[in-house]
Order: structure tokens, then C-alpha cells, then sequence
């Protein structure tokens, strides 16, 4: 009977679709294999099952069910007794596994045994029982399908393993459920680099966090550079004309409590490297200074210098290298 129940449970690993209706009627046609102490003939099955199909519940079906055979034969010492025999029960079913329109499922249930009254050894009995089915869903309301149930009686622990093939029939279409439709998404401007201009005009999109940029995206820098009142040459002395200059930086930190400024002092390549790397640390200094004096905190201005190393304009022309003789203001939040 194990080595059965084993192969219908190898004919069944495929798999099935839920049901597009609220009831189903199964008329079925089927056998019994009853377990050979019990001393009954293997024989047919009738049957009918009226299920309801659930939702929301851990089971997927509750079914009762009916099964008629019109010839049930004991044989007692030689001697053959028949009879007419009913199972009536009630199950649950629980989809397993589904693939396309196929469906492995299982089941567990109760039942009651209404044997021929003529039987000497096998009596009226309550019984449980547990199964597997394959489901072939072949219409939304036709369904095909295939079952083996292991029926465990409650007197002695005796077994009868049905096997039964089965036309499904829906009834009571379910309503489709109500999709609200997707609320359409608003264009989302993109900021990358979190710099507060959008990807689209950003022209420096890799901005580190936390830099002041300007209104193409790129770090906003005030150079301290009027070609008319410059640093001079070999000189770090601040002008009158070259603070008006430099009020311009106190003001914009003034209106930005938040920031901080970094002071980058450059000079041209005239001179020895060494003498130019100091003297351009001197105009960052100076630069500084007089921010204090324009009531900027000293302890949100930070200095370096770069000496001749970072021209932006040739340094063999008089105008390049007054050019390159500066300051640099740069920010961060």
C-alpha cells in the first residue's frame, strides 16, 4: 500500500493555478485498496465533493464529499459476504506547489464508514485521513483532477488507500478586485551630489558633500584679484583698494553664519620656489587678518599657500604674472 501511495506521489509533482470562482463540485470515479488484514476486495468508487473555495485563510478549500461503491466483498474463513458501502468525510485542501495551469496540493480531513451490515469483522467506523492531488486547471471553471487519499480508521488504526480521478465544475464567479490606479509619478529632478543644483545644469556633478558651489554646480571661489590694486610684486601688504576687495568675502560669510572659508595664497614664478611657497602663505595670512578686522571669527578662516605652483595665466607675460599673484576664497558648509 506505502509503495502506492508513493507513486501517486511521484505522478503528482507538477503544479496548479487558484480558482476563479467561489464553489466547486466534483463529481469523481475511483477505487480502494483496502489494507489486506481488513479482508476486504479491492473495489470502485462514486463519488461527489462540493467544496468552498477559501481566502485569506492558510487553507486554500473546505470540501465534504461522498463516496458510493455498489460492491464491497469480505471474505471471512472462505466465506464471501457483499454489501453496498458509503464514505462520507470532510476535508481541507492546501495548494503546495503551482507551475502553469498544474497544482500539487494536499489535503487532511475526517470521515465516517457506513459498511453492509452482513460484514462480520469490519464495522461502522469514524476515520481520518490525509492525501495528496494533482490539479489541471483546464478552463477558468474546469479543472481536472487526480487523488490519493490514506484513510486511517479509528477502530484497530487499519488503512484503505483511495485513489480517485475527478472533473471539477465552478460555480459562483468571484468578483475581479478593484485596482486603484497607480498614482502617476511627478518628473523627479536629480541631485546627485547633494550639492543643491539639479543634475541637468550641474556641471561639476561629483561636488564633494559639504563644498559651496555656485549656480552651475561647480565650488563657488571669489579670487581677491583686482589686475589694478593686486598684490605687488614681492609684497603681501594689503591696500586700501584691495580690502574693498576682501569685504566682499566678509560680507557673503556675514549673510552665511554657517560657513567656513579657506584662503589659498599663489604668486607668480619669479623668484626661488621656496622664497614664492612662503610668500604666498603670507598673502593668505594677510588676507585673513583682514577679515578678522572685517568681524569674521578667526576660528571659521582657514590658510595655505601654493606658491608658484598653480598659475592660471602665463607667467612670462607682465599681465599673467599679476594675474597669478592672488587669493582664493573658497567655502564649506
Amino acid at each position: 500500500m506505502k509503495k502506492i501511495a508513493l507513486a501517486m506521489v511521484a505522478a503528482s509533482a507538477l503544479f496548479a493555478a487558484n480558482s476563479a470562482y467561489n464553489y466547486e463540485i466534483t463529481p469523481t470515479v475511483g477505487g480502494v485498496h483496502p489494507e489486506g488484514n481488513l479482508d476486504i476486495d479491492e473495489h470502485l468508487t462514486l463519488g461527489l465533493r462540493a467544496a468552498k473555495n477559501l481566502e485569506g485563510l492558510f487553507f486554500d478549500q473546505f470540501e465534504l464529499g461522498a463516496d458510493y461503491s455498489h460492491k464491497v466483498k469480505e471474505t471471512i474463513n472462505n466465506v464471501d459476504r457483499e454489501g453496498r458501502a458509503v464514505r462520507y468525510f470532510a476535508n481541507v485542501t492546501k495548494d503546495i506547489v503551482e507551475f502553469g495551469k498544474f497544482s500539487l496540493y494536499g489535503l487532511a480531513g475526517l470521515g465516517y464508514e457506513d459498511l453492509p451490515k452482513q460484514f462480520i469483522d469490519n464495522k461502522d467506523a469514524g476515520f481520518g485521513q490525509y492525501g495528496l492531488g494533482l490539479r489541471y486547471q483546464v478552463t477558468d471553471v474546469f479543472a481536472l483532477k487526480a487523488e490519493a487519499r490514506d484513510a486511517i480508521k479509528f477502530r484497530h488504526g487499519d488503512h484503505n488507500l483511495f485513489y480517485s480521478l475527478g472533473f471539477g465544475i465552478g460555480l459562483g464567479a468571484k468578483a475581479a478586485p478593484v485596482v486603484a490606479a497607480a498614482p502617476v509619478a511627478a518628473p523627479v529632478d536629480l541631485d546627485d551630489d547633494k550639492d543643491g543644483v539639479l543634475n541637468d545644469v550641474d556641471q561639476c556633478p561629483n561636488t564633494p558633500l559639504g563644498v559651496v558651489v555656485d549656480e552651475t554646480g561647480c565650488e563657488k571661489v571669489i579670487v581677491l584679484r583686482d589686475l589694478g590694486v593686486n598684490f605687488a610684486f614681492d609684497s603681501y601688504k594689503v591696500s586700501e583698494s584691495y580690502a574693498k576687495e576682501i569685504k566682499k568675502v566678509a560680507d557673503f560669510m556675514a549673510e552665511n553664519s554657517n560657513y567656513t572659508v579657506a584662503l589659498a595664497g599663489h604668486t607668480d614664478s619669479v623668484g626661488k620656489e621656496a622664497y614664492n611657497q612662503k610668500l604666498s602663505e603670507k598673502r593668505a595670512n594677510a588676507v585673513a587678518k583682514t577679515l578678522e578686522k572685517f568681524g569674521v571669527s578667526a576660528d571659521r578662516i582657514t590658510t595655505v599657500g601654493y606658491g608658484e605652483t598653480r598659475p592660471i595665466a602665463d607667467n612670462k607675460t607682465k599681465a599673467g604674472r599679476a594675474e597669478n599673484r592672488r587669493v582664493e576664497a573658497t567655502f564649506k558648509k
